[in-house]
């Protein structure tokens, strides 16, 4: 069940590796419309692709909050 739950998720990650910024945004913000993998694995995109301005060298979870926060997601 964890593999395929990680098959699945990494699948996704894939998917999005190539799509631009401004659309990885709205997908992530497109809450009835992609699921919850989906919307992670883009999201991963978007914290790793965001500058060190607004990410600070920190963790990932911190990273991700201030993304979230500077994207307004």
């Amino acid at each position: 069940m964890i593999r395929q739950r990680l098959t699945r998720f990494s699948r996704c990650v894939f998917d999005t590796h190539q799509l631009p910024h401004g659309l990885l945004v709205s997908i992530v913000r497109a809450r009835d419309r992609y699921s919850p993998l989906f919307r992670a694995a883009a999201l991963r995109h978007i914290v790793a692709d965001a500058p060190l301005a607004v990410t600070g060298g920190r963790p990932f979870a911190q990273r991700r909050r201030a993304v979230r926060r500077f994207y307004q997601l």
